[in-house]
């Protein structure tokens, strides 16, 4: 694991909070990052399936960014 990360923003420079779907695709590629891509601990630590998860990298384009992680 990697030294702590900062935290996920949710609110935008404006002070207006962001889209559930932004917040949500930073967590994820936060998650990558701090477990090196072990996406089994990605999806364990976010509470969700494998299976979900792959398909939000899909839906958020960070396909690329899981496999040069892992």
């Amino acid at each position: 694991m990697k030294s702590r990360p900062q935290p996920v923003a949710v609110f935008d420079g404006e002070g207006h909070l962001r889209q559930l779907e932004q917040i949500e695709r930073d967590l994820i590629e936060l998650a990558i990052d701090h477990y090196a891509g072990h996406m089994s601990e990605v999806a364990r630590r976010l509470g969700i399936g494998r299976s979900t998860l792959y398909r939000k990298l899909r839906e958020y384009g960070l396909e690329e960014k899981a496999v040069a992680e892992g």
